[in-house]
């Protein structure tokens, strides 16, 4: 989109951006990271609007105007390496008309991971961690063409990441399920019965 943003200079640990977009859309956030007491510590929170824009199709609903909300932070025990990453979301749709005559849910999410980080081995840093999240109510423009009004999206799993100091690279496997739900009154049987799936990745990252 056609937008500007400003970030406020660092103060105390803390910075503040906010963002304005066309047609219309703007946000404003807040972060901060620092530490204190032998823990590294993150944080974060944001709120955006966005109205007027036609983002779901014109088979589905006629604009698009929605606020959201979310927040996040990190904790790491700097001496043994344990950390904690919480988040949540919520977006509030404020119930426009779809062209099938209902309404858009509001929805939420929230995701949380915890693991552990140390330097096992000279090259790098090794992060071993497990996660999970919910998505709920976050229904796409197909299943609201469909007549879905509530969904459930789970998804869990974990991984290992070995970073390599020298070469700027870490070299990670994870696994992950999803697991997902979708009901409405006028869906079938063929479409609320979905099946979870399993899905294994391994791959690297280089900074440059």
């Amino acid at each position: 989109m056609n937008g500007v943003r400003y970030e406020t200079p660092a103060f105390a640990g803390f910075t503040a951006s906010a963002s304005w977009g066309e047609d219309d859309f703007w946000e404003v956030g807040l972060r901060s990271a620092g530490e204190a007491g032998g823990f590294k510590m993150l944080f974060g929170a944001g709120y955006s609007e966005l109205s007027d824009e036609n983002t779901t199709g014109l088979s589905v609903s006629f604009a698009k105007d929605s606020d959201v909300f979310q927040v996040g932070g990190y904790v790491q025990h700097l001496a043994t390496g344990l950390f904690l990453h919480g988040a949540y979301g919520f977006e509030d749709n404020n119930e426009p008309l779809l062209r099938n005559g209902r309404t858009t849910v509001d929805s939420d999410h929230y995701y949380v991971e915890g693991g552990i980080r140390q330097k096992w081995a000279p090259f790098g840093a090794t992060i071993l961690y497990a996660d999970y999240a919910q998505y709920r109510d976050q229904l796409g423009t197909a299943a609201l063409a469909l007549g879905a009004t509530s969904s459930t999206f789970d998804r869990y799993g974990g991984g290992i990441a070995q970073e390599i100091d020298a070469a700027a690279m870490t070299v990670y496997l994870k696994y992950m399920r999803y697991e997902g739900d979708l009901s409405g009154p006028t869906l079938n049987a063929a479409v609320t019965n979905l099946e979870g799936a399993d899905f294994v990745s391994f791959g690297g990252i280089v900074n440059f």
